[in-house]
């Protein structure tokens, strides 16, 4: 009986848990600055452009060093 008692508190202290940090997550979705429309725009944008300009970048980087390696193969033998 007592068993039975102690897992239904514990259930009991889970949905409260549970409860206060649903609340504490809708109270601090609140306090959340939520971008214009226009600005979500431009923060995308820049995030699509920086991925751009990095792939180039690292593809460039990439076909430098593999002519470097290619070369040197042909050299040391």
């Amino acid at each position: 009986m007592a068993a039975t008692a102690s897992k239904k508190a514990q259930k009991n202290k889970k949905k409260d848990a549970n409860g206060k940090f649903l609340h504490g997550v809708k109270v601090e979705l609140k306090k959340v600055i939520w971008p214009t429309k226009k600005e979500l725009i431009n923060y995308t944008v820049m995030v699509i452009v920086a991925t751009i300009v990095v792939m180039a970048i690292i593809a460039v980087s990439d076909g430098v060093f593999a002519q470097l390696f290619r070369l040197l193969r042909i050299v040391v033998g």
